[in-house]
């Protein structure tokens, strides 16, 4: 894009007082020079260069295609109220690059930047911090937000809700109050969010609640959502939650050190793959869970699950490695060293078309469990690995209360429907 001299020198001249002014006319006439900056810039060729400094600001609306480029680290717009910095209703391009945005620690816990069908913007390269509220909160809008740095953010650092193809990618997400990235839907809807290739950790649950706070990749009814390479660690309950979003994709991430279930697919969703994942020191590994809300159909595979020591966050977290309940397959994993069960099929009446095969338990209490409550369907459990378990390597159970004796053993009595074979045991 050609460099239109009007937009350099307007620029420029914002660049006078480098240390915020201490005069309150100082202040006025820097949040007016740059609203005005970029008014001019939309208004002529969409190109707004900004020189080192600090920008103090109310809001900016902008609802036409710009640029607005900074030195990354150097270039600083504050919020001059805590309402946002940026207001954005366009569906024309708008390029937001090497800003850092600065909430001043302010009351409002409004978001530094808000955009409305914003369908194609592109925020990159910025820094989001001193925030109570959130950095970037996003409706009905598209794009992508790669390569940013967010810290010290009291509520949310992304929100998206009713996304039109957005791609949230490569970023570095710290010390966050309550979710890292939050991908919703208004209505259970296809939604086609991807979350890729981030770094999140340390995130709290400041607003409290049993798990719709302290995640680091949170769905809420949003459908085919791809969460993908994602390295994900510290969070006070989940890496990645998927509340009611169908059709999601989970692969491929690296969670530690979780504060309850690493890895959750829960309440109405319908259909999940959950594969290649590593996951380490944690409350529960997996859990495929909500059979009685509609959730289910899943294929849970090639996971790496260690170190479920149980209790958390949430006292009632079980140390299971995977738990499945609907129409599920647990394939080809390896899970070892957990205080509970290795695997875990169904709960109570909760039990529908479950199979686990192939998979490797070591050093847990019971290797493989499944539910044999009243109402719950038979499973298949063929052709897994079982090692070091220190009570059953495979046993039925009514809720908590174990209801036959160790199935994984030679001779042992099958209950009838139920297919147990082929399992190595020792």
């Amino acid at each position: 894009m050609t460099l239109n001299r009007r937009m350099m020198i307007a620029a420029a001249g914002l660049a006078a007082g480098r240390a915020l002014p201490a005069s309150a006319q100082s202040n006025a006439s820097k949040i007016k020079s740059l609203a005005s900056a970029v008014q001019k810039a939309i208004q002529a060729d969409g190109l707004l260069v900004l020189p080192a400094g600090d920008f103090v600001t109310e809001t900016i609306d902008i609802a036409g295609g710009v640029t607005i480029t900074g030195i990354p680290g150097r270039s600083r717009i504050i919020s001059a109220s805590g309402k946002p910095v940026l207001r954005i209703a366009t569906s024309e391009p708008v390029v937001i690059s090497g800003v850092s945005f600065d909430g001043a620690a302010k009351g409002n816990e409004q978001a530094l930047i808000e955009a409305q069908r914003a369908t194609d913007l592109l925020v990159t390269s910025c820094q989001f911090s001193n925030t109570p509220g959130t950095a970037i909160q996003l409706e009905g809008s598209g794009g992508r937000i790669t390569g940013n740095r967010f810290s010290g953010i009291g509520r949310t650092a992304i929100f998206s809700r009713d996304a039109t193809g957005l791609v949230i990618s490569e970023n570095t997400i710290t010390d966050i109050g309550n979710n890292a990235i939050q991908v919703w839907t208004s209505e259970p809807a296809e939604d086609g969010t991807i979350v890729c290739n981030n770094h999140i950790a340390r995130v709290d649950y400041t607003d409290g609640g049993t798990g719709q706070n302290g995640n680091g990749v949170i769905i809420f009814r949003a459908g085919n959502v791809i969460v993908e390479a994602n390295r994900i660690s510290d969070c006070a309950f989940s890496g990645v939650r998927n509340n009611s979003g169908g059709n999601c994709h989970i692969a491929n991430n690296s969670i530690s050190r979780m504060g309850e279930v690493a890895i959750y697919c829960e309440f109405a969703f319908e259909g999940a793959v959950v594969s290649g994942n590593i996951i380490d020191d944690t409350g529960l590994g997996i859990s495929i869970t909500n059979l009685d809300k509609g959730g289910r159909l899943a294929s849970v595979a090639n996971n790496v699950v260690r170190r479920c020591k149980g209790p958390g966050t949430l006292k009632e977290t079980s140390g299971t490695g995977i738990h499945t309940e609907g129409d599920a397959v647990i394939t080809g994993n390896v899970v070892e060293d957990v205080r509970d069960s290795g695997l875990s099929l169904g709960w109570g009446p909760h039990s529908r078309t479950l199979m686990a095969t192939g998979n490797i338990v070591r050093k847990a209490k019971n290797g493989i469990t499944f539910s044999m409550t009243q109402g719950a369907d038979v499973v298949m459990i063929t052709g897994n690995r079982i090692t070091g378990a220190t009570g059953a390597s495979i046993i039925g159970y009514d809720h908590r209360d174990a209801v036959t004796a160790d199935l994984g053993l030679a001779d042992a009595d099958i209950p009838p429907g139920t297919l147990i074979k082929d399992n190595l045991v020792s």
